[in-house]
């Protein structure tokens, strides 16, 4: 568990089910997410707990629940993503090794936008990545019309490097790399 001054971040576990259904079934947040933008329904929510829960079981990492410390409520998720650079796929880490890339990526519910809360756990996230896992860098994958994450991206200290291709949709790659003192 990662604490910040107004955030718990933590493993997901099967209650977290409902708030991830809130940012699935959202249009809003969708659109940025994938490469359709389609919303999800109730039982996408379970699966993407389910692969959250299995990346943390084969990994020792991956997406945190962001629970907002006055309420105990979770607004979304903040974590590591593993990338196949050559072919632009999600994998783990015990399957692509040394080559994958990791990403810090963000999803809060929209009704959190715009209070700072992905940059306060995207910051916390990415120390606490440096730490543990040692990457020689995190990378996230942003549309370049996803003007709130290139928000966030700049705030935690990341810079635009190159444009790829993921799933057919080009996108930004920002890279960050390791702060002194972390």
């Amino acid at each position: 568990m990662i604490e910040t001054d107004r955030l718990l971040l933590r493993p997901p576990d099967d209650g977290d089910v409902q708030a991830v259904y809130r940012f699935v079934a959202d249009p809003d947040v969708m659109r940025w997410i994938g490469d359709d933008g389609r919303t999800g329904t109730y039982a996408d929510a379970v699966a993407r707990i389910e692969r959250y829960r299995r990346a943390w079981e084969l990994d020792g990492f991956g997406h945190f629940m962001v629970v907002l410390k006055a309420s105990g409520e979770p607004i979304g998720r903040v974590g590591i993503l593993v990338w196949d650079p050559r072919t632009w796929e999600h994998g783990t880490r015990r399957e692509l090794g040394d080559a994958a890339e990791l990403e810090l990526g963000w999803t809060l519910e929209s009704a959190a936008w715009g209070r700072g809360f992905a940059t306060e756990a995207a910051t916390a996230v990415g120390d606490w990545a440096f730490r543990e896992l040692q990457p020689r860098r995190l990378i996230s994958l942003i549309r370049p019309d996803n003007v709130r994450s290139l928000r966030v991206a700049q705030k935690v200290g990341e810079r635009y490097r190159h444009d790829v291709t993921v799933n057919g949709t080009s996108v930004q790659l920002w890279e960050l790399t390791r702060r002194d003192g972390v």
